[in-house]
């Protein structure tokens, strides 16, 4: 069970962002450089940060009982490079599996996974913070766009943080 309290007195933090991607892969490493650029400023006690790689289903070991977790990743909309986009939970939990086996599962359908095989994280609400991706190739760093746009999605998760509060 995930704890609630430690030695009755510090609360966990109530929302977890995780950063998903590969940084040796151009864009893909948006997510990741997102987490980073949080752990680098003072973040408010109810958000915790992660970075996850490429694997979802690594989502569960990171969960330590927050009810909101906000996903960071590529995401191909089709859109001009940096663009940023928010989808709500509902939004998350809807874009289709678009792969045609369960060994390459898309963002959205392992936490419906996740949601079946964990129960009790069957409450945790999600959201993506997307982030238009210009190209994915084998290379140390983002486009100029996207290394824009990381600061910005930091800005708006850290805003997004305080209004809740």
């Amino acid at each position: 069970m995930p704890y609630a309290l430690l030695e009755g007195h510090m609360k966990v933090p109530d929302i977890l962002v995780v950063g998903f991607g590969n940084t040796l892969a151009g864009d893909d490493g948006a997510g990741p450089v997102v987490v980073e650029n949080l752990q680098r400023r003072k973040l408010p006690p109810r958000l915790r940060v992660e970075y996850c790689g490429s694997d979802s289903l690594v989502l569960p070991s990171l969960w330590q009982g927050e009810t909101e977790i906000w996903l960071v990743d590529a995401l191909v909309r089709r859109n001009p490079p940096g663009s940023i986009f928010m989808l709500n939970h509902d939004e998350v939990l809807s874009i289709p599996q678009r792969h045609a086996t369960v060994h390459h599962l898309s963002l959205p359908e392992s936490l419906r996974w996740i949601s079946l095989t964990y129960p009790e994280m069957k409450s945790v609400r999600y959201r993506l913070w997307g982030i238009e991706p210009d190209e994915f190739r084998i290379a140390d760093g983002l486009s100029s766009e996207v290394e824009k746009a990381v600061s910005m999605v930091a800005d708006r998760i850290l805003d997004a943080v305080s209004e809740l509060s």
